[in-house]
């Protein structure tokens, strides 16, 4: 029996899916413009030598808590290559920009030194946010056909006024193929679901306010999942929007699937949320290539305390 045709985005959306929790995990992310056609596996697709391919690999396999990720703007761009290195951190999160005349300049990267915190030689401290949007269609379709359109609408408004200085890429996969349009605000690594045109320019536009819009939000690359749902509850429940308005302090296991996390507000109060992770009722088809239906994992709220 042939399955129907349809959009794995699509059925998120209508089964009420919650996104949040659901933000890929990584604390150094490395960005390489790659303008040449992407295939389903990035990397391993791609042109690139294997001697670069190996190095990219062990840069993932040696950088703790690491992503590599291809980004690219328009096919025509003939000035030097772009390749980003961005640290996810709670504090002080930050994006160094290199320009490379060539890929073989990947090789020079020093990954102990990535691995220690320290970064390559040669970089440009990138004062202005970077936004990626998923649109890797040879991965999954909903990326193309939601990821598409958003990116040409927020590198529209980058050409415009105060946004003239905003760094708007395309990139491969990075998770999620259901919640398309998937957006990504750098460097503090926030993750957004499902964005249409006009949430996307509330959320760039919160952002560069220094302010977290909650509708669509997947949570932050540096917090685990569970933590990650903590955020967006206890956010919920103190209508908290700045976006250095909690800082993480510490998780521990209640039970199976069950979590106590605290985190701590600017005015010294702490904020306990008691989650668990819950097989929800619907059952999707999470990708488009899925051969099955399958549930997925929703967060609840079980308690929530102040101090």
């Amino acid at each position: 029996m042939s399955r129907p045709f349809f959009y794995c985005s699509d059925l998120s959306r209508a089964s009420g899916e919650r996104s949040f929790g659901t933000a890929s995990v990584g604390e150094v992310w490395l960005l390489v413009e790659y303008r040449e056609a992407w295939g389903a596996h990035a990397l391993g697709d791609s042109a690139l030598s294997v001697e670069i391919k190996r190095h990219l690999n062990k840069f993932c396999k040696t950088v703790p808590r690491s992503r590599l990720l291809f980004i690219k703007q328009e096919r025509l761009r003939r000035d030097p290559l772009s390749c980003f290195v961005v640290r996810c951190r709670e504090r002080a999160p930050s994006i160094e920009q290199f320009e490379l005349s060539g890929y073989d300049e990947l090789l020079k990267f020093d990954l102990a030194a990535l691995a220690a915190g320290g970064s390559p030689d040669g970089g440009v401290r990138l004062d202005a946010p970077l936004y990626l949007v998923c649109t890797h269609g040879k991965r999954d379709k909903c990326c193309a056909k939601f990821g598409y359109a958003l990116y040409k609408s927020l590198r529209a408004g980058a050409a415009e006024g105060s946004g003239g200085d905003r760094h708007v890429w395309q990139s491969s996969h990075i998770g999620g193929d259901r919640f398309a349009a998937n957006l990504v605000c750098f460097p503090h690594g926030l993750f957004y679901a499902h964005v249409t045109e006009d949430a996307g320019r509330r959320i760039v536009e919160e952002y560069e306010r220094r302010r977290l819009m909650l509708e669509g939000y997947r949570g932050r690359a540096c917090y685990s999942y569970p933590v990650q749902a903590a955020e967006f509850f206890i956010r919920t429940q103190t209508s908290l929007s700045a976006l250095d308005g909690l800082r993480y302090r510490r998780h521990e296991r209640t039970g199976d699937g069950s979590w106590r996390v605290t985190f701590a507000a600017a005015d010294g109060s702490l904020h306990e949320a008691h989650i668990a992770a819950r097989t929800s009722e619907f059952h999707n088809y999470i990708t488009c290539q899925s051969a099955e239906e399958r549930p997925v994992v929703q967060y609840v709220l079980e308690n929530y305390h102040a101090t």
